[in-house]
Parts: C-alpha cells; sequence; structure tokens
C-alpha cells in the first residue's frame, strides 16, 4: 500500500481519538453553563500554561511562521512578540480572573457589559467578537485541508480534508467543551513541540551531515538570494520598523483581548497559576517559535532555494519530500494540534458569547424569562454548528492568503477592545460614554482602513484603530462621569484583594457556586 494511503489512515484514526476524546466528557460538561464553558474555573497551571500557548501558536503560527521568515525575513519574529502575552496574561488576566469568581463572568462581553453598564455596549461587543472570530476559525481549517492535501500527495484532497477538519473540530467541541479543549491542548502542546524539533533535527542531520545547523546557516548566507531572509526587512521588504510595530501589535500586545485567550483568565483554579504563567508561558512561547523560526529563516531557503512558488508551503513541501514518511506523518498530527487547538477554543468562545450574551441575555433575561443552564449548554451546541458552516463557506472560498485572515481580518477587530478592557481594569474614570465612543470610533477607522483605503504611512489598520480608539476613550470619559459604586466594585474592590486586605476566597466561593447552579 501507497505510504499516502497509510497517512490517510492515520489521519483517520487520529480524527476519531479527537471525538471519542470529546464525548467522554459530554455528560459531565452538559450539566451546566460553568461546566461547559469554563471547565468548572478548575484549570492547573501546567495545563492553563499548554492550552494558552498553543490557543496562541494555531495552524498560522505552524505554516505562517516558517513561510513569513522565508518571504519576508527574519523581521517577522516581531509576531513571537506575543510571549508579551503571557505577561500581560499576569497583570491583566489576574484581575479579569479575580472579578470572574466574584461576579460569575465567563466572556469577554460580560464583563464589559457589567463595567461599562450598559447592555447595547455589551450586545456590540458580542457581535463584534463572534463576527470577526469566524475569519480566524477558517484559518485553522484552512491549514488543515492545505498541510493533508500537500502531505498526502492529492490522494486527500482540499475539500475533503476540510470537511474532515470541521467534523472533527465540531464534535469535539460539543461532545466535551472547554475540559476536553483544555487537556486536549495539552497533549498537542507536547506533541507540537517534538513534532517541530523531530522535522528540524532530521533535516539538519540528513542535508547538513558536516556542519549541522551552522553549515545550513553559511550556506544561506552565502547566497545573495538566500541571505535576504537573515535580515531585516527581508526578500519582499515588508518587515521595516513600520511593519514590525504593525505585527507586535498584532500578534503580542492584542493576543490578550483575542476572546478565546480572554476567556482563558476565568479558568484558573487559583493565584497560583498567574505566578507560574508569569515565567512558563513566555518560555512555552520561545520555544515552539524557536524551531518554527529556525525551518523558515535557515533550512527552507537553504534547501528549497529563494525562489520556492508557494511560501505557504513552506513547512509542508519539506516535511512531505524531504523527510521520511513516518516524519511527514508526525508533521500533520504536529498541523492537527497547532490548528485544531486553536480552531476549538475560538469556536468555544465564539459559541459561549452568541448562546449567552445574545440570544439568552436578550431574549430571555431582558424579558424576565428564566432559562436553565443546560438550555444554555444546549444553545451553544447548535451555534457551534452554525459558526462551523460558515468557516466552510470561507474556505471553500479562500479569498484571502493564510496570513490575512488572521492578521487583517480578525486581530485588529479584536484589539478594539483593549483599551476599555484595561482601563476598565486600571481607571476609575473609564465611562460607558468613552467605551462606547472609542471602541466604535476605532472600529469604524479599522474598518475603512481594512476594506476601502489603504492605511497612510505605512501603519496599519490596527495602529490607526487603536490609536482613535484610545484619543476617544480617553476624552470623551473626561468629561462624562462614572457611578462611584462602579469604580467601586471593579477597581478599588480589585487592589484590595489583590493586596491581601480581603480574602477572596471568602467572597467569591459562594458566588461561584451559584454560577454553577444558574
Amino acid at each position: 500500500m501507497r505510504t499516502e494511503y497509510w497517512i490517510v489512515i492515520g489521519i483517520l484514526c487520529y480524527a476519531a481519538f479527537m471525538v471519542f476524546h470529546g464525548f467522554s466528557n459530554f455528560k459531565q460538561t452538559s450539566k451546566s453553563a460553568e461546566s461547559f464553558f469554563n471547565a468548572d474555573r478548575g484549570v492547573n497551571s501546567f495545563v492553563l500554561v499548554c492550552t494558552t500557548a498553543i490557543s496562541v501558536y494555531s495552524g498560522l503560527s505552524y505554516y505562517g511562521y516558517p513561510s513569513g521568515v522565508y518571504s519576508g525575513g527574519i523581521g517577522y519574529l516581531a509576531a513571537a512578540g506575543c510571549a508579551v502575552s503571557g505577561l500581560l496574561f499576569c497583570l491583566i488576566g489576574y484581575r479579569i480572573w479575580i472579578l470572574g469568581k466574584e461576579y460569575g463572568f465567563q466572556t469577554p462581553s460580560d464583563y464589559l457589559r457589567e463595567r461599562y453598564y450598559s447592555e447595547g455596549f455589551g450586545l456590540f461587543v458580542a457581535i463584534l467578537l463572534v463576527f470577526f472570530s469566524i475569519p480566524y476559525i477558517a484559518v485553522q481549517l484552512i491549514t488543515i485541508g492545505e498541510g493533508i492535501s500537500v502531505t498526502t500527495n492529492g490522494v486527500f484532497p482540499y475539500l475533503p480534508a476540510v470537511l474532515l477538519g470541521t467534523v472533527c473540530v465540531s464534535l469535539h467541541i460539543i461532545g466535551g467543551g472547554m475540559k476536553s479543549v483544555a487537556w486536549l491542548d495539552t497533549f498537542h502542546t507536547i506533541l507540537g513541540v517534538c513534532a517541530v524539533y523531530i522535522v528540524v533535527i532530521y533535516l539538519v542531520t540528513k542535508y547538513f551531515p558536516n556542519g549541522g545547523l551552522v553549515e545550513a546557516a553559511t550556506a544561506v548566507a552565502s547566497n545573495p538570494e538566500t541571505a535576504k531572509t537573515l535580515s531585516t526587512p527581508g526578500p519582499s521588504g515588508v518587515y521595516t520598523w513600520k511593519g514590525i510595530l504593525n505585527m507586535a501589535l498584532t500578534g503580542a500586545v492584542a493576543t490578550i483581548v483575542w476572546p478565546h485567550v480572554f476567556m482563558r483568565c476565568y479558568i484558573a483554579k487559583s493565584t497560583k497559576n498567574f505566578l507560574v504563567m508569569s515565567w512558563a508561558l513566555p518560555l512555552a512561547h520561545l520555544v515552539l517559535t524557536f524551531g518554527l523560526v529556525i525551518v523558515g529563516s535557515i533550512l527552507a531557503p537553504a534547501i528549497l532555494g529563494s525562489n520556492f512558488p508557494e511560501p505557504d508551503k513552506v513547512m509542508p513541501m519539506l516535511a512531505n519530500q524531504y523527510c521520511t514518511p513516518l516524519i511527514a506523518f508526525v508533521s500533520i498530527l504536529c498541523l492537527f494540534a497547532f490548528a485544531v487547538s486553536t480552531a476549538d477554543s475560538m469556536l468555544l468562545s465564539a459559541s459561549a458569547m452568541a448562546s449567552r450574551d445574545i440570544y439568552i441575555r436578550h431574549f430571555y433575561e431582558k424579558k424576565g424569562r428564566s432559562v436553565d443552564s443546560r438550555k444554555v449548554v444546549y444553545f451553544g451546541r447548535v451555534v457551534l454548528v452554525v459558526e462551523m458552516i460558515a468557516c466552510i463557506v470561507i474556505t471553500v472560498t479562500k479569498s484571502a492568503s493564510i496570513i490575512d485572515y488572521a492578521y487583517k481580518l480578525s486581530s485588529p477587530f479584536f484589539a478594539m477592545i483593549l483599551p476599555c478592557t484595561i482601563g476598565g481594569l486600571f481607571w476609575k474614570k473609564g465611562t460607558k460614554e468613552g467605551a462606547i465612543a472609542g471602541t466604535v470610533s476605532g472600529v469604524i477607522i479599522t474598518t475603512i482602513f481594512t476594506f476601502f483605503v489603504m492605511p497612510p504611512f505605512g501603519f496599519s489598520a490596527l495602529l490607526w484603530g487603536l490609536a482613535t480608539n484610545i484619543v476617544f476613550y480617553v476624552g470623551v470619559s473626561l468629561v462624562t462621569t462614572v457611578p462611584a459604586e462602579i469604580s467601586e466594585k471593579y477597581i478599588t474592590r480589585v487592589e484590595r484583594i489583590i493586596s491581601g486586605s480581603t480574602e477572596i476566597f471568602e467572597i467569591t466561593n459562594a458566588a461561584v457556586a451559584e454560577a454553577k447552579q444558574a
């Protein structure tokens, strides 16, 4: 039997394993929205590090990092600044966790709706995040489809591979919710790291047996065409200092408010999680990134030369054509690890907001109608199916490159809740009017510079949107007033808890127990 058929069989077996793993937690996660969306707020430190790291480093990273470095030069490494998200997770996420424990928040719009005492603003945030989650989820399906198709030499075509990824991801989440997602992410993190370095080690030892990585780097540096990958800006001239700033903001600073990362602030078990995250998450990002950058900056140009026509396929091409079939199979499993871990996390967060913050909140709670928590879970599962259909439509048309989907159509719009999130946690004068003015104006500017007008002076749509957002948020907040009880509840009280003058677990145990029953 041809090697490609064995790889297809292995992929199908792994897909079946994922579905089984999800449904093994079906009964447990069906009991409440707290269990399904937030894993009962009981995730330990190791699992939290793994699930957060692999959720940021998605299929975009596994294919996009080698591709970006190969085509744009080492300046693309700026996107690896998402190690900053580890520090932001501790600085910002710890406060979000405290508020989630005390008031039962489960989503970004939960917090922003209550902090800015506005149902309309909460609804706007929920719709914004759900809508722009779809392109990012589509990235993961595209990478799965491309990776399987290339690795099997077309035996498993692109569209069926996308459909397989869709069924896999949706059934895994429908079955087990956040608990299954977090634990499988942990396995995927270990698998992903091992697979990347297996590919690197094999390529180095096989094609550069005398001098290893030094030999490969020397070969790249000595060729004027390939040497550009080691410079900033690289071959495409994209990553000037402005380009690096744009990338760092998009792929680093803004990641803390990506909805699936934001929600991970709620699932931590204790304060200890955040102490561990302060050093372990940046380290996890560094380990994952290093191998991928080695592939794009040294191994790809050394082996493929400088004019490989499809940069998005650099990683699968190296694994499939230049490694053994077993390593090619391990590589495609790594792709599953990266892509599935982000797709299921993003889908789950979108499902939570669509079901709780849009449907249940405005069609039940606002009308004085009670709703059983099991029904919230049921509707969340229905929403998952609808979202995956929308993603399939995007992946079939495939109208943008992998990086465009994430960095032009998703992250800039997620970033528009960054000022009001940080201001709401630290600035007592941040008002409802300021949050609305800043976020809406930022979204408008980002939309204009993304779809209609080229952003001026070489800065990205995200940067212009963020600057506008901050100006309006601060300016309008300074001329309006925030209720005293709001700043007391969301800032002063949290500061007392952090300083130790209020014992958090005496405050939150009853609230969490109540949320589980709600």
